[in-house]
C-alpha cells in the first residue's frame, strides 16, 4: 500500500474513534463532575471546551491528511 492511502485510513480510523469518544463523553453520567488541580477548580465548563479542541484538532489531523505535499 502506498504512504498516502496508510496514513488516510489512520486518520479515517482516528477520526471514528474521537467521534465515539465525544460522544460517549458528552453522554457519560459522571460529565458534570468537578474535579482539583492544585486549587484549580476543572468543572464541566472547563471539559466541554477540552472536548471541544479535541475534536478540532481531530478534525484538523484528518483534513491535513488529504493536502498534497
Amino acid at each position: 500500500m502506498k504512504t498516502k492511502t496508510v496514513l488516510r485510513t489512520v486518520s479515517i480510523l482516528m477520526l471514528i474513534a474521537a467521534v465515539i469518544y465525544l460522544s460517549y463523553a458528552l453522554t457519560h453520567p459522571e460529565f458534570g463532575e468537578v474535579f482539583y488541580i492544585g486549587s484549580f477548580a476543572v468543572g464541566p465548563e472547563l471539559w466541554r471546551l477540552f472536548y471541544l479542541v479535541y475534536a478540532v484538532i481531530m478534525a484538523g489531523l484528518f483534513a491535513i491528511s488529504f493536502v498534497k505535499k
